[in-house]
């Protein structure tokens, strides 16, 4: 891999894997706190053909008009949170569940998206082994919050310079100081995410360094599922052997 990837520094912390067979498709988990460039790589990789499920727009499309959340969402908070194109309203949804007060809500609210989202998942990960797919990209925020490492058999964190990072968050409209430190103590450390990880991506350079970086990455995870795909071939190939 090229120097803006690196491997994580203990195996020991990664934490939990999926149990992938030789050959199948390469599920990797892509994740980074905010304003590290998770988005930007995240494109990058739709730019390589990569397929990707992005978790954010799994929820956004649950919440749409007809989105399978919206019925169980209104029955537990009611009509307020509906829009008048009968999709759930974000603002009017917030007010319920932000906050200390609201905790108990907000893990109603979970108990119901989280499956939705899972099944979103697994239906990803089915389709891209189906097609054939070299490897396929789960993007979540909150991988390892929600323990979402467990179906990935590699884990790709997306991070840069503290410095770097908080210059992109406050350069946000509607971005406070006070907001960016309301975001970061509810998402766990960039150093805890780096030690969990398989590999790293370094965005603090250029736009250029980290897509070649990343295409570095695609390329060897196809080149490595490629040649498992010959290997196994080679053996159905050429049989079991016979001895007398």
């Amino acid at each position: 891999l090229c120097s803006r990837v690196s491997q994580a520094q203990s195996a020991d912390e990664s934490g939990p894997r999926r149990v992938r067979r030789p050959g199948q498709t390469l599920v990797v988990g892509l994740t980074g706190s905010i304003g590290m460039g998770k988005s930007t790589v995240s494109n990058f990789l739709k730019d390589l053909v990569v397929p990707v499920n992005d978790a954010d727009a799994v929820v956004h499309k649950l919440y749409a008009p007809g989105g399978a959340a919206v019925e169980p969402v209104k029955a537990v908070f009611g009509s307020e949170v509906i829009t008048q194109e009968g999709g759930i309203s974000r603002p009017a949804l917030t007010k319920f569940v932000v906050g200390p007060q609201n905790a108990a809500n907000l893990q109603k609210l979970e108990g119901v998206v989280f499956p939705l989202v899972d099944i979103a998942r697994d239906d990803f990960i089915r389709e891209a082994e189906l097609n054939g797919e070299h490897l396929a990209i789960l993007d979540i925020p909150l991988l390892f919050e929600r323990g979402s490492e467990e179906h990935c058999d590699l884990v790709l964190v997306v991070s840069a310079p503290p410095e770097k990072q908080r210059e992109r968050v406050l350069a946000r409209p509607g971005m406070t100081e006070g907001k960016f430190i309301a975001i970061l103590a509810k998402q766990v450390p960039d150093e805890t995410k780096r030690a969990k990880a398989d590999l790293v991506i370094d965005t603090g350079a250029s736009l250029e360094e980290t897509q070649a970086a990343v295409a570095a990455f695609v390329a060897e995870c196809r080149h490595r599922v490629q040649q498992e795909r010959r290997a196994l071939a080679e053996q159905r190939h050429s049989g079991p052997s016979s001895s007398l």
